[in-house]
């Protein structure tokens, strides 16, 4: 691992973070996450985070309450529009959990925060050590994911192209779909807590197939 990298990896384990909650994002070491800014307190948040190591972290509202899990995030991209919004992108680093929410001193919600219950999450920092492959003999992990997909995607009328998708390492798909895939917060927030990528992928096609058959009550175009 290069120094700079040791370097960054040392910075990011603030025991204290500033947490942008936001109901329907979930964030998973590795996967990239874009954000559309434009709260005055979240300008303000983001303008302080870029000011040192732009760390940010991402926890679903639970009412007042932030749940319990969330993903602490860097910075990798930023711009400004004439509008005066930001669009940001965060790197998922690591997951965390909250200890406690802080008294409010600044115009945004800060948490002290613990990440010793997920030291076996990935280190988006050393690369060596990312999952890149899961035991998958035969192709049957994968093969059960894609058909999965496949009819989520058919039953909320979306192209995909699975040949580009196929060439994305499996861990990294099951992340970034669990991620994007428009389920109800509740859902979003059970494949962030899985403990591990196996036990995320389970979840994941079981939820696919649930929402391809449709719940009860349920109105897909309203189902994020």
């Amino acid at each position: 691992m290069s120094s700079h990298y040791k370097s960054l990896s040392r910075r990011t384990n603030p025991d204290v973070i500033p947490i942008f909650p936001l109901s329907g994002a979930v964030l998973l070491p590795g996967c990239d996450l874009p954000l559309n800014i434009f709260e005055p307190r979240y300008l303000n948040m983001v303008d302080d985070a870029l000011k040192s190591d732009r760390l940010i972290g991402m926890v679903q509202s639970d009412g007042d309450k932030v749940k319990a899990i969330g993903g602490l995030g860097r910075i990798i991209q930023f711009s400004e529009t004439d509008d005066g919004r930001y669009l940001i992108v965060l790197k998922g680093l690591k997951r965390f959990t909250v200890e406690e929410e802080l008294p409010l001193e600044k115009p945004y919600r800060q948490a002290k925060v613990s990440y010793v219950n997920f030291a076996t999450d990935p280190d988006f920092h050393m690369p060596e050590m990312m999952p890149e492959a899961l035991s998958d003999k035969g192709g049957e992990n994968r093969a059960a994911l894609t058909v999965a997909m496949k009819s989520f995607a058919k039953s909320l009328g979306v192209e995909v192209d699975w040949d580009a998708l196929s060439e994305i390492p499996l861990p990294r798909l099951i992340d970034q779909a669990a991620m994007i895939s428009p389920f109800r917060a509740e859902d979003k927030q059970s494949l962030l807590e899985a403990p591990n990528t196996e036990e995320r992928r389970r979840l994941l096609i079981g939820l696919m197939h649930l929402y391809s058959a449709g719940l009860p009550g349920e109105d897909k175009s309203k189902m994020n």
